[in-house]
């Protein structure tokens, strides 16, 4: 698939990587093994009963999840971008387990990783930082972010655009640009379905659950991705959920906190596990990948800040700007000039002393 049309397929993330995972079997049957497969996730088993789970189509998940299968009950972390992808993921569980899921954690607010939160019934406990529930009892649906990258406007552009590609297109490009509108169409329909649902449960720094012999920290490590990022260690199985705070690519900072970032991450580097379980991506298994986002950070804050201290402005900074030794790791931002722009006005904003 060429650049442009995948960047458009993958607008909904936050970030150029996705929570995709392989073509799944005809049947949507479960095999046996490590590896798991239904007809919309991928689970791969990482530590007894804990599973990194990916999409596989034909619903956008806009996310990674995790899914802790414990003696008695389910905890998941991250509920998808739609209640479509939501149920989708709920079915595919229970063919793993017939525990009923009882905890959902938001990793944070933003709509890839918490849209879903509606599809799940009263009594489950959807756990969030406070600065989680604030947001999502807002008017998310407005924000610039969701405006710009989530938004059912946005998406039907995308169609627009890939249906224009479908004269003259050879047999095999038509049917791959054929079913890349079906999955866009679906995930349209979910989005105009979307009630943003807060957290019923909130921590500020720190919570842990008992689930039989399973220990699940909850932790606020501090402001990076937005103001109310958490992570899930499960400290026996050296396991983290890291959400957006870590993965193998750029983080999306429209709605960050540049400047502490490096220090937030500072911190997971203190935790003790082997594996990462970010919110978009590859699992992450080199802590190094912790430093070398950290020298992204730093960078490119220390580069808006010189244009913001010679007097630049938005515009002026935007066109000075120089990101490109970091092309390949950043390419959401290199390929979205407007997603740039939020990131840069959202550090003009903090350097102008915004919250």
């Amino acid at each position: 698939m060429e650049n442009a049309a995948r960047l458009a397929l993958l607008g909904t993330l936050l970030l150029c990587g996705c929570g995709g995972g392989e073509t799944p079997d005809a049947a949507n049957t479960l095999a046996g093994g490590s590896r798991l497969k239904s007809g919309t996730h991928v689970f791969e088993e990482i530590a007894s009963g804990v599973y990194f789970a990916t999409g596989a189509g034909p619903v956008n998940v806009g996310s990674n999840a995790m899914v802790v299968v414990n003696e008695n009950d389910v905890l998941l972390v991250d509920s998808h971008i739609t209640a479509d992808a939501a149920r989708e993921l709920i079915a595919s569980v229970a063919a793993i387990t017939d525990k009923p899921i009882r905890y959902l954690v938001n990793s944070h607010f933003h709509f890839d990783h918490a849209h879903g939160n509606q599809e799940f019934p009263e009594g489950v406990e959807i756990i969030g930082h406070e600065y989680t529930r604030e947001r999502l009892l807002g008017d998310v649906l407005t924000e610039p972010t969701y405006s710009v990258i989530g938004s059912p406007e946005y998406e039907e552009s995308a169609v627009a655009s890939l249906e224009e590609k479908l004269d003259g297109a050879d047999a095999e490009t038509r049917q791959s640009l054929e079913a890349q509108i079906t999955t866009l169409k679906r995930h349209i329909t979910g989005l105009k379905e979307v009630e943003p649902t807060p957290p019923n449960t909130t921590l500020v720094r720190k919570m842990t659950l008992y689930r039989g012999s399973r220990e699940i920290q909850i932790h606020h490590l501090g402001r990076g991705h937005t103001g109310g990022d958490v992570v899930v260690l499960l400290p026996k199985e050296k396991v983290v959920f890291t959400g957006d705070l870590l993965y193998a690519g750029a983080p999306y900072l429209g709605d960050g906190y540049a400047n502490e970032f490096p220090e937030t991450l500072e911190k997971l580097k203190q935790l003790e596990f082997d594996v990462a379980v970010p919110g978009h991506g590859p699992l992450v298994r080199d802590r190094a990948q912790i430093d070398f986002n950290q020298e992204y950070l730093r960078k490119y804050w220390s580069r808006v800040k010189a244009s913001h201290d010679q007097g630049l402005s938005l515009d002026e900074a935007i066109a000075k700007l120089d990101m490109s030794d970091y092309d390949k790791f950043a390419a959401f931002q290199s390929g979205r000039p407007e997603v740039r722009k939020l990131e840069v006005r959202r550090m003009y904003h903090l350097l102008e002393g915004g919250e």
